[in-house]
């Protein structure tokens, strides 16, 4: 037990030393160009990139710089046997004697970068020399991110050490731990979804959205690491689902979706489902055909997740379980929501006219 905790910690220490590294290069950053590529200054010279990566994203210069950083802090660790990494096609050896493989997501979000907007990175950790022998999510022993934003974040967590934060402090050129045994809030007020691809979204996500996250704001970075890191942070829920856009989701499951899932159980009694139907994330097989291999992402707060799976667990009931049904049920009631509001609002307005009218006469005579 003593030995894992030094060799988790060591990762973890590994995994610091790359954030501040990728930090340092996003501060050499040039902004918005015009021609929605992002720069930045290396050796003198601004660069550009257009390449493409194995799961079909643009790939910025800032992107192959962060995962290179993330590489040799890794090669100076020897319990890390190798890596699976977004901007990787497939596993890279480090040392053979290694134990454990790091997944990581070297720079989430990096489309923000052209205009200056958090970005951040995911890091996952398997006891096991390759992913090979890695079945379920499930294995995963230790998980983190980096949040590069007004300031240089880490958080981190084991099976054994809860969720803890710590900021680095560039007068000391040191990490100062601000929160040791970090614990989710119950219920937040605010949500993140992308709003815009609700004509995609199963009956089920826009039922709960509709009828349950009313009255909340909604906060969406396109970031996942910043997207959820709020959401942990003061309590709510993060939802990415497959829809109909995108079938098999959108998030890669084993270097965003499952380590951020592991994080979000360890921080409170939260859910992490990859399916509507409430499939949980780490019980999802590992595609050892397919490392980049996309999955829905639905992460709940002990309160949203309460909501979430009352009405999941009632949605096949719905006038005899049919698709079409439900959708038209869930249209109805939100369409009398709206009918009500209306109502109420035109009486307020009349009862109020009819003051303002008494209030003139009176002042009148």
């Amino acid at each position: 037990m003593a030995e894992t905790k030094k060799e988790l910690e060591a990762i973890e220490d590994a995994l610091k030393r790359a954030s501040v590294k990728i930090y340092e290069e996003i501060q050499r950053h040039i902004g918005w160009t015009g021609d929605e590529i992002s720069s930045f200054v290396q050796e003198g010279a601004t660069q550009k990139t257009t390449k493409v990566n194995t799961s079909g994203d643009k790939v910025l210069q800032l992107d192959m710089l962060a995962d290179k950083h993330v590489e040799d802090a890794l090669r100076d660790c020897p319990y890390v046997a190798g890596f699976a990494s977004e901007e990787r096609e497939d596993f890279v050896q480090l040392h053979p004697d290694g134990k454990y493989t790091v997944v990581f997501d070297p720079l989430d979000g990096s489309q923000n970068v052209p205009v200056n907007i958090t970005v951040g990175a995911i890091f996952g950790v398997f006891k096991s020399p390759n992913l090979e022998v890695v079945e379920k999510g499930e294995e995963i022993v230790a998980a983190g991110y980096a949040l590069f934003s007004t300031a240089l974040q880490f958080a981190y967590c084991t099976r054994d050490l809860p969720v803890h934060m710590s900021q680095y402090n560039f007068v000391d050129n040191d990490w100062v731990k601000y929160l040791d045994n970090f614990s989710q809030p119950k219920k937040g007020k605010t949500y993140a979804i992308n709003e815009g691809s609700c004509a995609n979204w199963d009956e089920i996500t826009a039922t709960f959205v509709a009828q349950h996250l009313r009255g909340r704001s909604v906060r969406w970075m396109c970031c996942m690491v910043s997207d959820v890191a709020r959401q942990m942070l003061q309590g709510g829920c993060f939802l990415y689902p497959a829809d109909k856009k995108y079938p098999k989701g959108r998030l890669r499951l084993v270097y965003e979706a499952v380590p951020l899932a592991f994080m979000w159980e360890r921080a409170g009694n939260g859910k992490a489902y990859a399916t509507v139907e409430g499939e949980r994330i780490l019980d999802r097989r590992i595609p050892h055909e397919d490392i980049h291999a996309r999955c829905g992402v639905i992460f709940l707060g002990e309160d949203e997740a309460s909501k979430f799976d009352r009405l999941r667990e009632s949605a096949p009931s719905w006038l005899g379980g049919q698709p079409e049904a439900k959708a038209k049920l869930a249209r109805s009631k939100s369409e009398t929501a709206a009918i009500s509001e209306a109502s109420t609002l035109r009486i307020a307005l009349v009862i109020g006219a009819a003051l303002n009218i008494a209030l003139l006469y009176r002042a009148t005579r």
